[in-house]
């Protein structure tokens, strides 16, 4: 068949439904991969990390689906009333790449599923995120291979059996991740606790400063001269109360209990050592003894 000239319009819109094709595909993946930590968890993994992904993945499924879907149809029907559109140069560019592409990856997730069962490192977290990129990948190459070899006037029945059983697996999937997620509440909660663990630090800061320069701990936060960070919530001070010449201690109200190892600063004292500052806290009050002997 013959290529007619690509138009303007043409150009936009297969490229915007290339551009949409990948973003879901790589957003599929990563919820996928969401779906295994969280059934599947690694102790080394912060459940934080894991929220923000799929903060990131639900919103370009939700907003980026609707696009490609949209945009997919439009550009059938039009091929369907201008058959010679079928043989468009960009068209025919864009749908080679995307066959390249899903290709390329499904033979780079099979070699790495290989070298990671022969060197017997092939556990069932990793073989599932395998299985994910395989699925992804596979769907998107079986499509776009029937798309080239179709005909102009006719959209094939397994295609749009495929298209409608992906839209319906990706549909569950959003779904699904939204009960995975913290609420917005929540997650809400969560950043007011990141902010007074913040504010912990400078206030730890101020007192040791004020050590520095004193030769002695504080008697209260009141006689520090720098200006200190207050709850976010209830904009009150944070407690404060002297142990002893070198201790005192630091407390504050949090809405969840705190990661473990989340919440740690390297602090650099004198003589290049380095040691690390903890606020892994409890869900509701929780204090924090400090002390500045190491500090001398």
């Amino acid at each position: 068949m013959k290529s007619s000239t690509s138009t303007a319009r043409d150009v936009f819109l297969y490229l915007l439904v290339t551009v949409t094709l990948y973003a879901i595909a790589v957003s599929a993946m990563s919820l996928l991969f969401q779906y295994v930590n969280y059934f599947i968890p690694d102790p080394l993994d912060y459940q934080r990390g894991m929220t923000e992904i799929l903060r990131t993945v639900l919103s370009v499924l939700i907003i980026f689906t609707p696009v490609y879907v949209w945009t997919t149809r439009f550009l059938n029907k039009d091929m369907t009333k201008n058959p010679e559109k079928h043989g468009l140069s960009i068209r025919r560019w864009l749908v080679h790449l995307t066959l390249f592409i899903s290709g390329i990856t499904i033979m780079v997730d099979l070699a790495t599923l290989i070298y990671n069962f022969l060197g017997g490192e092939l556990t069932a977290r990793f073989a599932l995120k395998i299985v994910a990129v395989l699925l992804v990948a596979a769907v998107v190459f079986t499509y776009y291979i029937w798309d080239i070899k179709r005909e102009a006037k006719k959209m094939p029945a397994k295609m749009t059996w495929l298209s409608r059983a992906s839209l319906a697996v990706l549909l569950v999937a959003v779904v699904g991740g939204f009960f995975i997620i913290e609420s917005p509440a929540d997650q809400r909660k969560r950043a007011l606790d990141d902010e007074r663990v913040d504010h912990l630090w400078e206030v730890e800061t101020a007192v040791e400063n004020h050590w520095w320069q004193n030769d002695e701990l504080p008697e209260s936060l009141d006689v520090i001269e720098s200006e200190l960070p207050v709850d976010p919530e209830t904009e009150e001070a944070y407690e404060y109360t002297l142990l002893t010449d070198t201790s005192y201690e630091l407390c504050a109200t949090f809405a969840f209990e705190g990661e473990k190892d989340y919440y740690a600063r390297p602090v650099i004292i004198e003589g290049g050592v380095e040691q690390r500052s903890y606020y892994n806290h409890e869900a509701g009050h929780d204090c924090f003894e400090r002390s500045v002997e190491q500090l001398k």
